[in-house]
């Protein structure tokens, strides 16, 4: 007679295990990026409503940053049309209202399919240009775009599309905690379903097209599919940003969606680190939550350096604008790979000086 044996952990599995895994180059910075985003999350949903409204403000943009970073960090096509997709987002967002299908998640999905047609379209130029052309092929999407919502706007909608509140089934979900808890669901299965994606061939293939087009032809990669899919599913969570972001204003105006957006959204993910989705995040969250810092903080600090604080008071979206370019070009010139880059030359810079002591400490004692 034989019995069903239950076979435990042995003591120290899973510390073993979190030592495997820390060991990894990288992990140290993944673990670190992670913790910080974490505990930012956690602030913004326990602190006050104006942190909670930072808070939201991040979630959103972080969604737009991850569907940019799929296009440029994963599959290294470069465009500058962000900001085009979050409008198409918001404008059918608005246009949704008051029909059978401004019921959530109705808009949301809606969205998402607006904006992976949109975005396969955008990526025939991709399939003859890149580099330079290609960017500029972008723009001539951007500007399109913000055309025709500006002249849908003045024709219909002068002071903008209302976009109602955000209700799921019979809750009210549209401000405080439960509107921000729902934004961080959506920013948790847009992270998660790319991850997966990426782990896949799908991945792979967007990888080997960003090191070399060429290469990647004569590897038997199909290069047009993949390419036209990142920019498709690109556009799709972008336009999902949009969506979002209409819910989080209450309207849908063709003015928030602008090139100076567009250029944002490049920063977020050069600035955080263009390879890696957490480093899009983290960018998404310093550059939407340094403005709201700066305005309540500078002048003050200003103040107390002897400084005059009336020139920032009255052109704040100015100087803003001027800091996140400085920015840029910095990340740029010298930390191509951004937040993400600089941690990983210290943890690189720390496993070598632990190693260090380990192998003095192998040599120094006796056998």
């Amino acid at each position: 007679m034989t019995g069903n044996v239950i076979r435990t952990p042995a003591p120290g599995t899973a510390g073993r295990a979190f030592g495997r895994v820390l060991g990894r180059q990288g992990s140290g910075t993944q673990l670190v990026l992670g913790a910080g985003l974490l505990a930012a999350a956690l602030w913004a949903l326990n602190g006050g409503p104006f942190l909670n409204l930072v808070g939201q403000a991040c979630a959103v943009y972080a969604v737009a940053a991850i569907g940019q970073s799929v296009l440029i960090g994963s599959a290294g096509q470069i465009a500058l049309s962000g900001a085009a997709f979050m409008a198409v987002g918001a404008f059918v967002t608005g246009s949704l209202a008051g029909t059978p299908l401004e019921t959530f998640p109705f808009p949301l999905l809606i969205c998402a399919a607006v904006g992976w047609a949109v975005g396969l379209v955008s990526g025939l130029p991709g399939l003859r240009f890149r580099g330079l052309y290609l960017l500029l092929a972008s723009l001539a999407l951007q500007f399109m775009v913000t055309a025709l919502t500006k002249n849908y706007q003045s024709a219909y909608h002068p002071a903008g599309l209302e976009v109602p509140p955000l209700h799921i089934g019979p809750l009210d979900v549209s401000t405080g905690q439960s509107f921000y808890l729902t934004l961080i669901g959506i920013l948790a299965v847009v992270y998660l379903g790319v991850a997966l994606i990426e782990r896949t061939g799908v991945g792979l293939a967007w990888r080997s097209i960003r090191e070399s087009e060429e290469a990647a032809a004569v590897s038997g990669i199909d290069v047009v599919r993949w390419k036209l899919y990142a920019f498709a599913l690109s556009g799709a969570i972008t336009a999902v940003a949009g969506c979002l972001m209409a819910y989080l204003v209450g309207r849908a105006d063709y003015e928030t969606y602008n090139l100076n957006l567009s250029i944002a959204l490049i920063t977020m993910i050069y600035i955080g680190g263009i390879r890696s989705r957490l480093g899009a995040l983290t960018g998404a969250v310093i550059i939407t939550a340094l403005p709201y810092i700066l305005q309540l903080r500078l002048p003050d600090w200003l103040s107390r350096a002897g400084l005059d604080a009336a020139w920032y008071t009255d052109n704040q979206s100015i100087a803003n604008a001027g800091l996140f370019n400085l920015l840029f070009l910095l990340v740029v010139l010298f930390e191509p790979e951004g937040i993400q880059g600089l941690l990983g030359r210290a943890e690189r810079s720390l496993r070598r000086a632990v190693g260090g002591r380990r192998t003095a400490r192998l040599v120094e004692s006796p056998e």
